[in-house]
């Protein structure tokens, strides 16, 4: 048995390989030799409700749009600040989280943040006022970048790097598969008149909507509730006995063997380690902010500044597509579908903005005399097929996003399905407003949809492909980041222009496409590491 003692200045460790006669391990041994099997399956299971609910977080509102105009008052302008308010907390505030984890433990941020999110999503239901929504979203949108993103990273602690790439793979496709759900429980309940009367208070089709759609955090705070700290967490806060029991049941678990006939009866941890729970928080926590700047400002400077900002300007245009059209698909063409064709008298087919006019609608025919028509709130007809259309599109969203992982297995294959996906998103965006019937313009939209998802994929392939791995992870963090804030940028902004122009809102989302298509061919190739150091706490 080999030891190699470092210092760090903090804490030292001892890296050792497993040793085949004493029994003695380190985590990763330990978890190599618990294998894969149903512990990690339910563990997933469990697991699932709570990554859902941070993506409800974010996708109910675009369903609502709608059915709420009237209750919440909203304005097309509203309307984008109402779905970009959960992406502004989840860019906010995305970074504080991992200050906090090592104190709490990520099991027990699911917990809270569950019940936060559970109150918070009924509170939804029962609100009249349209800034009063804006807060709760906002502080669903904190949780949804806080403790529901962590929840891949925490599944990845509970196994071993020859199982790690699968189970990532498949455990994202699951934990995707929830932008269906929004849409099929809209399907279901949205076109219906409903009117029921819950504790004194009226609860129409999208209160109810809200209402069933809150049933995910409350499943996943139960769900959440049995999850186990990972190995790796109570090594680290000096309690490698309580993992060496715990991956004594996972093993028995997964191999169907008793937990005392556990390969591993020594866990090799951290020498004189202590809870983490008794650091200064302030202490640690300043320690690892100036990490984090040293090492975004290293990021930021030769030879990484070019490569960096080639990759958040692709990610930048990407999630403004995906995250805008996604959440607008919906309402967009529920005006559509109210399109009065009687009211047409020119010789060809109107455009898309033409059809989005509010007074060639077919709810507008008794207010057109109004003074202050732009004011009247409008009772839009909603069609199941609206809906039954979003899930589809969201289906072939995460199967040709999933696909394209499989495929883009070198340099060259990411980079022509990024050059292929781009063109394509760059010719439905510009072409969308002259598709001439809302069939085509519905196929265009969502291919703006399904390619921005693929480019937003590959763009974070290509951060682990050119990005040296000391830096890898602010890297990364920097990329969501970046995608967040094109969330609320692309909705604040689409919104506004279809106030004022509407011609120019789908023209300005092509002209930036256009852009990170062409930025596409310039090539990237991996970064050497800089001679100034990454810093590490």
């Amino acid at each position: 048995m080999a030891t190699n003692a470092e210092s760090s200045g903090k804490v030292s460790t001892i890296n050792v390989k497993r040793d085949q006669t004493g029994g003695a391990g380190d985590i990763e041994a330990a978890l190599a030799a618990t294998g894969y099997g149903s512990f990690n399956v339910l563990l997933l299971l469990a697991a699932l409700p709570v990554a859902w609910a941070g993506i409800f977080d974010t996708t109910t509102s675009g369903f609502i749009l709608a059915s709420a105009e009237c209750d919440l008052q909203l304005t097309y302008f509203r309307k984008g600040v109402l779905v970009a308010f959960p992406f502004l907390g989840m860019a906010f505030t995305g970074f504080l989280w991992d200050y906090l984890t090592p104190y709490v433990g990520v099991r027990n941020l699911f917990v809270l943040g569950l019940l936060a999110d559970s109150v918070l999503n009924l509170l939804s239901t029962a609100v009249d006022s349209y800034y009063a929504f804006l807060l709760v979203k906002f502080i669903t949108g904190v949780l949804a970048g806080g403790p529901f993103s962590m929840v891949m990273a925490y599944l990845s602690e509970f196994h071993s790097p020859k199982y790690k790439p699968n189970f990532t793979r498949w455990g994202g496709l699951a934990i995707n598969a929830a932008i269906v759900i929004p849409a099929a429980l809209g399907f279901l309940i949205l076109p219906v008149p409903l009117d029921v009367n819950v504790f004194n208070r009226r609860y129409n089709s999208w209160r109810i909507y809200l209402l069933v759609c809150s049933i995910v955090p409350v499943f996943g705070l139960l769900t959440a509730s049995t999850l186990p700290h990972s190995p790796k967490y109570l090594v680290e806060v000096g309690k490698p006995e309580e993992a060496l029991r715990l991956l004594g049941r996972i093993y028995s678990m997964n191999k169907g063997k008793p937990a005392d006939t556990f390969p591993v009866t020594t866990l090799l941890a951290w020498e004189n380690a202590t809870p983490l729970s008794r650091r200064s928080f302030l202490e640690t926590n300043s320690e690892k902010l100036r990490v984090a700047c040293y090492n975004a400002k290293l990021l930021f400077s030769s030879p990484y500044l070019r490569p960096v900002l080639f990759l958040n300007f692709l990610q930048f245009g990407s999630m403004l597509g995906f995250n805008t059209m996604r959440l607008w698909v919906p309402h967009l063409f529920i005006i559509l579908n109210n399109f009065d064709g009687q009211k047409w008298n020119k010789d060809r087919a109107p455009t898309m903005t033409e059809m989005l006019d509010r007074r060639m609608s077919m709810p507008a025919d008794r207010y057109l005399d109004c003074p202050h028509f732009e004011d009247v709130c409008l009772t839009w007809k909603i069609n199941v097929v609206i809906y039954q259309n979003s899930a589809i599109i969201a289906c072939s969203a995460i199967f040709f996003s999933f696909l394209a992982g499989f495929i883009t297995t070198t340099s060259f294959k990411k980079k022509s399905i990024l050059l292929l996906a781009f063109l394509v998103s760059v010719v439905s965006s510009f072409g969308m407003n002259w598709a001439q019937s809302p069939p085509y313009m519905l196929t265009l939209a969502a291919a703006i949809i399904v390619t921005t998802r693929i480019t937003g994929n590959i763009v974070t392939a290509m951060n682990v492909d050119v990005i040296p791995v000391p830096l890898r992870s602010t890297s990364l963090n920097v990329l969501v980041t970046v995608g967040n804030v094109a969330a609320v940028l692309g909705n604040f902004i689409f919104s506004a222009l279809l106030d004022l122009e509407c011609l120019v809102a789908f023209l300005g989302m092509g002209c930036l496409l256009f852009a990170c298509f062409l930025l596409a061919f310039f090539p990237l190739k991996p970064v050497k590491e800089s001679p100034e150091k990454p810093s590490s706490v």
